[in-house]
């Protein structure tokens, strides 16, 4: 017995010794590897099932759906096996997906994402409806897509409508300043897009070429309008384009093409705006030494479009990281290049303009990459490559919009698309040749082509061309007066047929302009006032129709009586007879033989102050303090007695004097949970008022449980291993999430969580560059994303 006692005791100490000298690290786990092989199928009307490969260390893993490919992506659940099914959705729906693996050491990379759309309701997918946003021309058409996508801009981008070379580098300069693309012709200001630059109250002006391409009565007559004028323009196409990418600013991608050609610039347009790459043209056999330089400081990867015959491989071998996107033919082209960035773009929109010329995509391209939403350019027929495409992405497209008219794009053509204008609940066609005639000046007379199986139609009415539909009348035969509508107005109309069984698509859109009455005079709309100099104040308006003068009043308080200052035959007025340091009231009217309309809306202005007066307050800056604080700081000026603090709920809205003090700092108390608060910061002193600041803006916290995303992330290099990162508190966050990458566009990987809104990663990698964002966390949610910030470690 006590041998035996004396084996087990020897037995168990050589255990002991083994579990001892054997590395600690044997038996431990590392983090899970990325899931791949991620498909999403649609099943249902209300079902997706998704399905992965295993990834190995994975214990479970964590899915999350969004609804946009780009958007904020909600955990839903956690399973141990490699499927799951998402049920209660909603019919006709694009969802997106993602995974990560998770076991006790911590969570993988997310995996790549995977969408599918939902069934209709009947049991199969429903058909993609289409839409069209058009002109008379190439300027009404990039008239009509500002105004499709704008309702005000502090930014307009202006190209040229004859020639390319110039105008192709537009796109991500215009999404910079998150601004609409406008064109125009080289001698003159077109009249849609100088309309377009007062209704959204435009100010600044960023004209793309050289005076060769826009001239300068062009930019004369902007700077007639009150508006500032800049241009990103060089010698050639090239130094052009070298300008733009100047004016952009920082990026780490870039594209490079040759510019000899159109269509494949118009391809990547939407994407190199979504993403921020500058779009630099370089001949095909050299490269500049500016060019080299500017991608060499920068930029981690290149795009090159066109194969060898584009550009050879001695430049594309001197660029970094360079990636060729070509096709056999521009079609082609188009296509893979939108494959190539699937993961960055949306389909549930996707927007199709003709490749035969450029000016229709190019407007709408930044328009595009709003909604990251790839453009399709097609022929007067579609290419092998489009249609395949379209045929096996049809499940993920719920709607096709064109740019331009049907001399761009046929109706016939975009029906090959989307067979339907507007999904309907029966099986009716859809009403065809809508037409719209002006009767008088408050009646317009609809007609279209007669249903045989339809009772009725339902009549719909805009304002906009891609705005809000009313149902106005529902008539039994195929025609219907519209009556009792205001004067020199333009009105929108399409049409369902109706019957026991459901209602068909809507029909085309037809417009029709009211005429414009010979005695009536309506005020003039959107009137700005914008200080020129120390002693103009510059005046713009809308046109009124049957107006032959304008009368300009002004007076020096708001309870002062106004005098007629001049009258005038066009909508503009400087006011030279100014003081510097004073505050002017205006307001207008309009006047014809038979006498005067109403006044306009009124406006204030001061003459900008001269160089020994008070200094316009800087670095405003506006900080969420909790869900119904904002605190708002900014520099001391010089000479100040006190500072007058300006408030609004949207940009370009009506600023409210909210609160005077003397120090250059201000807690906005009492705000509503959520919401986005404007501000602007004026001095004074005896002498008078200074210039307004630059506009900051915040968004009020969203509550107790509530999280907004961290802002004003920061990458600050220490040494060749370490980055330290800082941010602003969010409210009611009680830890942060940090996520890493080694490229902009890659995986990133949670690398901690903190408590403090700041974080130190060290063990890096010398003379590398790491991307970064962070998450707010509470017990009960996730914020949605900060923006990123990089920093590269010392050697």
């Amino acid at each position: 017995m006590g041998r035996f006692k004396l084996r087990l005791m020897t037995i168990l100490c050589l255990i002991m010794i083994m579990v001892l000298t054997i590395p600690q690290n044997t038996y431990a786990l590392s983090t899970p590897a990325t899931p791949t092989g991620l498909i999403a199928t649609a099943v249902s009307d209300n079902q997706i099932n998704l399905s992965w490969n295993s990834a190995s260390e994975a214990s479970q893993y964590y899915i999350y759906r969004s609804n946009s490919v780009s958007g904020e992506y909600t955990y839903m659940g956690a399973v141990a096996g490699t499927s799951f099914s998402n049920t209660g959705l909603m019919a006709a729906t694009t969802y997106y997906y993602k995974i990560q693996g998770i076991n006790s050491v911590g969570s993988s990379s997310y995996s790549s994402a995977a969408s599918a759309k939902t069934l209709g309701s009947s049991g199969t997918s429903t058909e993609i409806q289409s839409d069209r946003i058009f002109g008379a021309n190439r300027y009404e058409t990039s008239a009509e897509i500002a105004a499709a996508g704008w309702s005000t801009s502090s930014y307009a981008v202006l190209a040229s409508g004859e020639n390319f070379p110039d105008a192709l580098c537009a796109s991500p300069l215009a999404a910079k300043f998150k601004a609409p693309i406008l064109l125009t012709s080289k001698n003159k200001l077109e009249e849609p897009t100088k309309n377009q630059f007062l209704s959204l109250n435009v100010k600044n002006v960023i004209i793309v070429g050289g005076e060769g391409v826009i001239s300068a009565k062009v930019e004369k007559d902007i700077k007639n309008l009150g508006i500032t004028v800049s241009r990103a323009s060089g010698m050639n196409r090239y130094e052009t384009s070298l300008e733009v990418a100047k004016m952009i600013g920082s990026f780490d991608e870039a594209v490079v093409a040759t510019g000899s050609d159109f269509a494949d610039i118009l391809s990547v347009a939407p994407i190199a705006a979504q993403k921020g790459m500058p779009i630099l043209l370089t001949p095909k056999n050299s490269i500049s030494n500016a060019l080299k330089n500017l991608l060499d400081k920068n930029v981690d990867r290149t795009y090159v479009l066109g194969d060898a015959d584009t550009i050879n491989a001695t430049v594309v071998n001197k660029l970094p990281s360079p990636q060729r996107l070509y096709g056999t033919n521009p079609y082609d082209a188009n296509i893979k290049i939108i494959e190539y960035f699937a993961n960055d773009l949306d389909l549930s929109t996707v927007y199709v303009a003709t490749g035969e010329a450029y000016p229709d995509a190019l407007s709408g391209s930044v328009f595009a990459a709003r909604s990251y939403s790839p453009v399709i350019l097609i022929k007067s027929s579609l290419q092998a490559a489009s249609e395949k495409f379209i045929a096996e992405n049809s499940g993920n497209i719920d709607k096709a919009v064109a740019f331009g008219g049907t001399g761009a794009i046929s109706d016939t053509l975009l029906k090959s698309i989307a067979p339907s204008t507007g999904e309907g609940t029966g099986n009716l066609p859809t009403p065809s040749n809508v037409v719209a005639n002006t009767i008088d000046t408050n009646q317009v007379y609809l007609t279209w082509n007669t249903i045989s199986n339809a009772n009725t139609y339902i009549i719909y009415r805009g304002t906009s061309y891609s705005g809000t539909y009313t149902d106005i009348a529902t008539v039994s035969n195929p025609y219907y007066l519209d009556t009792y509508l205001p004067s020199g107005i333009t009105y929108y109309y399409k049409i369902k047929a109706a019957n026991s069984s459901g209602t068909s698509a809507y029909s085309n859109i037809a417009q029709a302009t009211t005429q414009s009455d010979a005695n009536l005079l309506q005020a003039p709309g959107n009137l700005v006032a914008t200080p020129l100099t120390t002693d103009e104040i510059h005046l713009t308006w809308y046109t009124v129709p049957n107006a032959v003068t304008y009368n300009v009043y002004r007076t020096k308080s708001d309870s002062g009586v106004y005098t007629i200052i001049d009258s005038v035959n066009y909508p503009y007025y400087t006011d030279d007879n100014v003081a510097s340091g004073a505050t002017y009231l205006y307001k207008v009217q309009a006047a014809n033989s038979r006498g005067t309309g109403p006044y306009s809306s009124v406006v204030i202005a001061s003459p900008l102050l001269s160089t020994d007066g008070l200094a316009v307050p800087t670095n405003v800056v506006a900080l969420s303090k909790s869900s119904n604080q904002i605190l708002l700081t900014w520099n001391a000026a010089v000479g100040a007695t006190h500072y007058k603090i300006y408030r609004s709920t949207s940009y370009s809205g009506t600023y409210t004097n909210i609160a005077n003090l003397t120090l250059p700092y201000y807690i906005d108390e009492g705000l509503t949970a959520g919401m986005t608060y404007y501000y602007k910061v004026q001095a004074v002193s005896n002498a008078g008022s200074s210039g307004f600041s630059t506009i900051a803006y915040t968004v009020t916290g969203e509550g107790s449980s509530s999280l907004v995303a961290p802002n004003n992330l920061t990458a600050t290099t220490l040494n060749s291993s370490q980055i330290y990162l800082a941010w602003n508190a969010v409210p009611n966050a009680t830890y942060y999430k940090i996520y890493r990458s080694t490229s902009s566009n890659g995986n990133y990987a949670l690398i901690n969580t903190n408590v403090n809104p700041y974080y130190t990663d060290r063990n890096l990698s010398a003379k590398t560059t790491y991307y970064y964002y962070v998450e707010a966390a509470n017990d009960s949610k996730t914020s949605g994303k900060s923006s990123n910030a990089s920093a590269r470690t010392t050697n």
